[in-house]
């Protein structure tokens, strides 16, 4: 946990700073350790970057000697992005029961931009009211008010949304993932208006291509804009002789 600081003037090296592995080894190089309590990170570009918030949803359930809050999470979908045997594949990766995770990823959908605003503006509170998670993942903020057109008063909803999601992630020192998609007009600005980009203090943008994943931090408070990647693996196949399928059956007729 984050310590008290003493009233004083202290720099941005004095600062104890608290973070969390996202389980993908490229990331927390980008990252110089993982994702930072009390900053708001924007996802944002090819769809695959959900696998990257499923593994972190299911890695915050490790205790803390292993890498986790030990804590429930928090999270508010809209693009329909949770896959059950996803997560109960990571679950097994890091030899963790399935159904007790599932049991502490408190998921939330909206299914329009009228649900969007409302979960964020006047149910977060309470959500971590009654919940006490560490990790809040929102995916998709502006997803909805594209589908349905986006307007002024969408970009003005999208603003509030992305403050306060600042402040309550700031206040409560939480781990906090925001994903949205690219930007029509270009690829290296995230969807959703100006202040959704404002409003968030760290900017990853996730580019896919068959081979690998490059993940580019485009904004943060302390690092400067740089880049790494990660391999995707290939599918292996292969052709085996009929005799393979056969050969149990042959061994019983002997």
């Amino acid at each position: 946990m984050r310590k008290s600081i003493p009233p004083g003037f202290f720099t941005a090296d004095q600062v104890e700073r608290v973070k969390m592995s996202t389980g993908v080894n490229a990331l927390d190089n980008l990252l110089e350790g993982g994702i930072e309590a009390g900053l708001t990170h924007l996802f944002y570009g090819d769809r695959s970057l959900h696998d990257d918030f499923l593994r972190l949803a299911v890695r915050a359930q490790m205790p803390t000697d292993r890498g986790g809050t030990g804590a429930p999470v928090i999270l508010i979908d809209s693009t329909n992005m949770i896959k059950i045997e996803r997560i109960t594949d990571i679950s097994n990766e890091l030899e963790l029961e399935p159904e007790d995770v599932m049991d502490r990823i408190y998921i939330t959908r909206a299914f329009n931009s009228s649900q969007t605003y409302d979960l964020i503006m006047t149910q977060l509170e309470s959500f971590f009211s009654r919940i006490p998670a560490r990790v809040l993942i929102v995916t998709g903020l502006p997803n909805l008010y594209i589908d349905e057109g986006l307007t002024g008063k969408g970009l003005q909803q999208i603003s509030h949304m992305a403050a306060n999601i600042m402040k309550f992630t700031l206040q409560r020192e939480l781990f906090t993932m925001v994903s949205a998609p690219s930007s029509p007009k270009s690829k290296l600005v995230p969807a959703g208006g100006r202040s959704l980009a404002s409003n968030t203090q760290v900017h990853i943008r996730v580019e896919e291509s068959k081979s690998y994943v490059r993940y580019i931090l485009a904004k943060h408070p302390q690092y400067p804009v740089r880049n790494v990647s990660r391999t995707i693996p290939k599918a292996t196949y292969g052709t085996l002789p009929l005799s393979y399928f056969l050969g149990g059956e042959e061994t019983e007729r002997e």
